[in-house]
């Protein structure tokens, strides 16, 4: 994507003023590194001048102020357990749900309409290799204080507006059966998967929505006949969990280490080198599967599986133009296959991705050889394959070693705002086409923020969940955040780390781009304008800026103090439970 991306930027310049909020320049003058910030604040400077002078002309919706907003009651959201506990309640047990539906619409099945997927801009897909779907487990620890909600959809994003939609279409479809429902969270999360329908309307589609706003209005840039499938399938995925909930036991386990990037000298001989960290070349990030196993007491029924880590899944190729959910669509295949319910969910990924290019044991590259000799179809996705069935045999391989999980569920939900600075993101939000839950802000440079949500979980007595809105940088809960000497600004990471603050013998997980979908949430210190990644990136520009130095994460992101202003919160809501 990132070439292909440079290449489109470079040639259609003009579309970029489109996107750019407002500049970050005027940090680097604070400490001045180089050329390269000269550079920046001129061209940065014009497109951000542009953009606000767009932004003067166009439409804006008539947000409420930030003030307004908190001082009333904020519809659809949950705010978690009322109550902590610390032991589980007497003769408690645990009961799961599991439900799932597909998202993929009939008209894209049967190949009679294309949709744009939301990872690589100009792609389409006219058919189907896999499945796009929405995935639940309704869980419940029987200590009286409700059920919790984790979902899953395969997306780039869904927007909090969405999630909200979702919510209450849960609660009406509950209603209508006669359920009374007791659910007090319910927490969306995004795969990420780039190369199925776009959830979230940042792609080739928001270009003629921007212009056409000037005239009509501003409208969404999703497709809208997909969101109301999203909306409905999820919400049914949702229902279907909670109404078919039974007893059972929970087990956590964790698979293999596999994350480490042999290339820049962290690469242990008992890990696989099957992730790499694209942008921060440091430790700090979870390096192995973190799984849950729900086995129910009814014998006749199938367990549940559920896998988290952060890593993009960007393994199928942008040419293609078949939808696939890349390689968590093929782990659910192979752990389908062992009779179990399977579920993904995405960590903080923020650079981490797939490293496609390491070694994988013969054993499962003959497996998925004999795939495509019985359907050759299967070429072209023939990694996302080869890493999804590899990443399953881990898992399976490794639920031979269980903790069984005490029935103890917390959960602390909050809503907190974070400015609009710059960038896509930036502008989609403020103009209504992204389905951010916006506000009017006198503390933002643009003048707008948005609202979004994080979360502390408690999982038993030895597990943490974290919940982050947006594709969060691992070192800013794990440690090891860029140097003041390695960061754009030149500055220090002066908050806490957020793993340090809860109890060592604890595991800290994280559920990224949960609730929301705000873009890479950055180090403050090492974000910059998104035109420094342009031009560095020039053949040539070492010359006069020195090596390249990666900042394309910051043309999709609500601006440079979204990682401040979220660990910030996330830190808060830890030191509630851990004073």
């Amino acid at each position: 994507m990132k070439k292909m991306f440079r290449s489109f930027i470079a040639i259609l310049l003009v579309f970029t003023v489109l996107f750019s909020v407002n500049s970050t320049a005027a940090y680097a003058k604070d400490e001045p590194k180089g050329s390269i910030y000269a550079v920046t604040d001129v061209l940065g400077g014009i497109i951000d001048g542009v953009i606000n002078l767009l932004g003067l002309l166009a439409p804006t919706p008539d947000y409420p102020t930030v003030e307004e907003y908190f001082s009333s009651e904020s519809e659809n959201f949950y705010e978690g357990t009322k109550t902590f506990i610390d032991t589980a309640a007497d003769g408690a047990k645990w009961s799961l749900g599991f439900g799932k539906e597909s998202l993929v619409p009939d008209n894209l099945r049967d190949g009679s309409k294309k949709y744009y997927t939301g990872g690589y801009f100009t792609q389409k897909v006219n058919g189907v290799f896999d499945d796009q779907k929405a995935v639940a487990i309704a869980l419940d620890d029987g200590s009286g204080r409700g059920t919790t909600i984790f979902a899953s959809v395969d997306g780039i994003g869904v927007a909090n507006g969405d999630v909200r939609a979702i919510r209450q279409a849960v609660e009406q479809k509950l209603k209508e059966k006669g359920v009374d429902s007791d659910i007090n969270a319910i927490n969306i999360n995004a795969t990420h998967c780039h190369t199925v329908i776009d959830t979230q309307g940042i792609g080739l589609d928001l270009l003629p929505k921007i212009l056409l706003s000037f005239f009509i209005g501003a409208k969404r840039s999703i497709n809208t006949e997909f969101l109301e499938v999203m909306i409905d399938r999820t919400s049914d995925a949702i229902v279907e969990a909670y109404t078919n909930k039974e007893t059972g036991s929970l087990y956590y386990f964790e698979t293999a280490g596999m994350g480490k990037d042999e290339e820049y000298g962290l690469y242990a001989e008992d890990e696989y080198p099957y992730l790499v960290n694209k942008r921060y070349f440091t430790e700090g990030y979870q390096h192995f599967f973190a799984c849950f196993k729900f086995v129910p007491d009814n014998e006749n029924s199938a367990a549940t599986i559920l896998a988290n880590i952060g890593a993009h899944p960007t393994i199928v190729d942008e040419t293609t133009n078949l939808l696939s959910a890349d390689f968590p669509a093929f782990m659910e295949e192979k752990i389908n296959a062992a009779g179990m319910n399977f579920m993904f969910i995405q960590g903080a990924q923020a650079p981490v991705s797939v490293n496609k290019w390491a070694d994988v044991p013969a054993s499962t590259v003959s497996e998925v050889d004999a795939k495509i000799a019985v359907n050759p179809t299967a070429k072209d996705y023939e990694t996302a394959i080869l890493y999804g069935y590899e990443y399953a045999r881990l898992v399976l391989e490794a639920q031979n070693n269980v903790k069984e999980i005490e029935p103890i569920l917390n959960v602390k939900m909050t809503e907190y705002a974070v400015n609009l600075e710059t960038g896509l993101f930036g502008y989609g939000a403020t103009e209504g086409f992204i389905g951010t839950t916006t506000v009017k802000d006198s503390s933002s440079k643009t003048g707008y923020s948005i609202i979004t949500e994080a979360g502390y979980i408690e999982i038993g007595k030895d597990i943490v969940l974290l919940t982050a809105p947006g594709e969060i940088v691992p070192q800013l809960i794990y440690g090891n955040v860029v140097s003041a000497e390695d960061s754009y600004l030149g500055t220090e990471w002066t908050y806490e780390i957020t793993s340090e603050l809860i109890p060592e013998e604890k595991t800290v997980l994280v559920m990224g781009l949960c609730n929301d979908a705000i873009g890479y949430i950055m180090p403050d210190n090492d974000f910059a304008h998104f035109m420094t990644d342009v031009i560095w990136d020039i053949d040539g520009a070492d010359k006069f800026f020195g090596p390249y130095h990666r900042h394309y994460e910051e043309l999709l992101s609500a601006g440079g103090s979204a990682g401040s202003t979220t660990i910030s919160v996330l830190n808060e809501l830890v030191r509630s439970e851990n004073p």
